[in-house]
């Protein structure tokens, strides 16, 4: 019995610790996209400034063709850079998704499957004869999980017994 709630617990923690792995690939993904968007953002700025320095010198000149090419140029560059800053900026932060819910706090959940009532009292005996040993010849942290899974089991018991007989 000890055996299938050590595995049920590590069960229950192998779920919160892949609900934690996952929350922090989806931040990191988040992250790494805002930081690329701004990236290319700061890029098309520096683009635009360049370009719009280039058509200034070019309107300064007597060639009007040039000046208007370079203007085009620097204007398509300047709106590239205001559409990505405004995505940047109106993407929002993904939200936690819930946390999965602790199994091991629901004790008929985690017996059900493993022990019925009939049993547990049928064996009774040897229930008592386990009990004494292990208190005896064990740590401290082992004779608590074994008082813990006495008092699960007995509140388990209780319920089927306040149920009434199951029904066929």
């Amino acid at each position: 019995m000890l055996a299938a709630l050590l595995g049920a617990v590590r069960a229950d923690l192998d779920r919160q610790v892949g609900w934690a792995r996952e929350e922090a690939r989806r931040q990191a993904r988040y992250a790494a996209v805002i930081g690329a968007i701004t990236v290319m953002a700061a890029l098309a700025g520096l683009g635009a400034l360049i370009v719009g320095l280039i058509a200034l010198h070019s309107w300064l000149t007597p060639q009007v063709g040039a000046l208007a090419s370079l203007g085009m140029i620097g204007a398509g560059l300047l709106s590239l850079m205001l559409v990505l800053l405004l995505v940047a900026f109106l993407l929002r932060r993904p939200g936690l998704k819930a946390r999965p819910a602790l199994l091991v706090g629901q004790p008929a959940a985690l017996f059900r499957s493993n022990l019925e009532s009939n049993q547990a009292i049928a064996g009774g005996e040897d229930s008592l004869l386990l009990t004494t040993g292990t208190s005896r010849e064990s740590t401290r942290s082992q004779l608590l999980v074994t008082l813990a899974l006495i008092a699960i089991a007995g509140m388990i018991a209780g319920r089927k017994f306040r149920a009434g007989p199951p029904k066929k």
